[in-house]
């Protein structure tokens, strides 16, 4: 039997779902290129690391029984089927799935002086075990309750404020949106997060940062409003954008069943993957479950396309998430960004979300149990 060689570049969510997906089927062999220098972890656990209750060699990720190569992707040739990588080496490649996540958005290059902030340890981004163990030790440096902004108040931001705020730190959170979170819970959870941020921490909404002033004992923030606040450093939690290796612009676009558009053999899962497909639209999710669920499905496309599995079908966002938010659990599934088309339940608030004639996602607070009945029925015509 030919052997059929599955390269997949990233060893995160989706990557490592995907290759234990393919792990063990006759005729396939699978490579993982991970990054030059990193050990894989699990990024949803990062928050632990960043607040000082998890050690970081506590949530590293254990790798499927497969080759594994320390090595960054900077080059992708499609039509000769190779990788290129840092090291100068080239693998070859039968099918690849492109899984490389996603970098934190950062702060807009006009914010005065946020290159300094970020150079002297008092501009950090809440998105990889790096970022993580910075934030750990700029708050163990304070020796006292910490002054801390947030920019950026979608899922980690507000999961980041709540954590923080609890610990007895001072927290200043500030958003470009009024109500920020819309496109993560939906308008209506959102609204409600936004006024448990308001009774809980100081905020600074619809705003954002014209500039950055470090000094050794203290950062002052200035917003577009001329507020300034004194704080002991910043996080940036503004979202994530694609990371890809060349010859793509950051994002790689595929179809309903995740092939990139244009190309044979090739997929791509999780945050680096901008979906364009006639039943959602054009879309992105940039969380872990969903990251493995989309890993797992390319796998098996693959699988497909060499006659050893059945047909996936199209790409269905089903995956779930859970927050706590100031005591509140907030809780997902499938795709949420959505405005709220209905609101279920006397007892629990349930936000359901619809596109065209089929429920896609639901979400509520304190009712992860009917949110999760509700997943059940995604993607089903219901009324």
């Amino acid at each position: 039997m030919t052997t059929h060689h599955v390269v997949i570049l990233g060893a995160g969510a989706a990557g490592t779902a995907a290759a234990r997906t393919l792990v063990g089927s006759d005729g396939i062999a699978t490579t993982i290129i991970g990054r030059t220098d990193e050990t894989p972890y699990t990024r949803m656990l990062i928050k632990g690391v960043a607040f000082g209750l998890t050690a970081p060699e506590l949530i590293r990720l254990p790798m499927p029984h497969t080759d594994f190569v320390a090595d960054s992707a900077e080059r992708v040739d499609i039509e000769a089927r190779e990788v290129h990588l840092a090291s100068g080496a080239t693998i070859t490649y039968d099918s690849l799935i492109v899984a490389t996540g996603s970098r934190a958005r950062s702060l807009d290059v006009t914010v005065a002086g946020a290159g300094q902030a970020s150079r002297a340890g008092k501009l950090i981004a809440l998105h990889s075990l790096d970022d993580a163990v910075r934030i750990r030790d700029a708050i163990l440096a304070c020796a006292k309750p910490a002054r801390i902004a947030i920019y950026g108040a979608g899922l980690t931001a507000s999961e980041t404020a709540s954590a923080l705020q609890a610990d007895g730190h001072q927290i200043s959170l500030i958003a470009r949106s009024k109500i920020p979170g819309v496109a993560t819970f939906g308008r209506s959870v959102a609204e409600r997060i936004a006024s448990d941020h308001r009774a809980r921490v100081s905020t600074f909404f619809g705003r954002t940062i014209s500039s950055i002033h470090s000094e050794p004992d203290a950062t002052v923030v200035t917003l577009d409003d001329a507020t300034n606040l004194t704080v002991d450093f910043v996080i940036i939690a503004l979202g994530t954008t694609p990371l890809a290796p060349a010859p793509w612009d950051e994002e790689v676009v595929v179809d309903d069943r995740l092939r990139m558009l244009g190309f044979d053999n090739a997929y791509a899962a999780g945050g680096i993957a901008v979906h364009h497909d006639d039943y959602l639209g054009t879309w992105r999710i940039d969380h872990w479950d969903d990251a493995a669920a989309q890993g797992t499905h390319a796998a098996q496309m693959v699988l497909h396309s060499v006659r050893l599995g059945e047909d996936p079908g199209a790409y269905r966002p089903r995956s779930a998430y859970m927050a706590m938010i100031y005591g509140r659990m907030i809780s997902g599934v499938g795709f949420t960004g959505l405005p709220d088309t209905g609101i279920d339940g006397a007892d629990e608030f349930i936000v359901l979300h619809e596109y065209g004639d089929a429920l896609v996602g639901a979400s509520g607070i304190d009712a992860v149990g009917a949110v999760y009945q509700w997943g059940q029925h995604l993607h089903e015509v219901y009324f």
